[in-house]
């Protein structure tokens, strides 16, 4: 079984740079699942996306949402959250700092002006607010030992095939 992550470091988790798989629902009642950026501050979690894009419209019908975000490689972590999403326009200044916090000063830079302007008036892009409602988070680090700790290491820097 995996640790229960303290609430501080759900917190710290969350202000990372890892994809998250935000989950809303579909006029039929199925789950809508789909990789998202995302940046955690002030307790709320902020996505920038297509304003026509499904889970959009699916969070105008239904607010419902869930968020699944974790750490790719073992030993694993992460924090699931549920709670009631809204949507504003976009604010430029939290898309800038959501581009830095994935690509980088420079390429975030230009993520942004690299779309024209028939780009942005026939698309334009609109803000997620996620208010959590509640998180759990689980951390497997602890229970991993020393020598497995060492060969996950070696293996980000090996041959795939060893």
């Amino acid at each position: 079984m995996p640790r229960r992550l303290p609430p501080p470091d759900a917190e710290r988790f969350l202000r990372g740079r890892h994809i998250a798989i935000l989950t809303t629902i579909n006029a039929d009642g199925t789950p809508l699942q789909t990789p998202v950026w995302y940046l955690y501050q002030d307790g709320l979690l902020y996505i920038r996306t297509n304003s026509n894009s499904g889970k959009v419209r699916n969070i105008r019908r239904d607010p419902r949402v869930s968020l699944c975000v974790q750490d790719e490689r073992p030993p694993y972590r992460g924090v699931t959250l549920k709670g009631a999403a809204g949507v504003r326009p976009e604010q430029p200044q939290l898309s800038s700092k959501m581009s830095r916090h994935y690509l980088g000063a420079i390429a975030g830079f230009f993520y942004l002006r690299l779309r024209n302007r028939q780009e942005i008036e026939d698309d334009p892009d609109t803000i997620v607010v996620i208010e959590p409602k509640g998180k759990f988070g689980w951390d497997y680090r602890p229970q991993t030992p020393l020598v497995g700790r060492i060969w996950l290491a070696l293996k980000r820097v090996l041959p795939p095939w060893l």
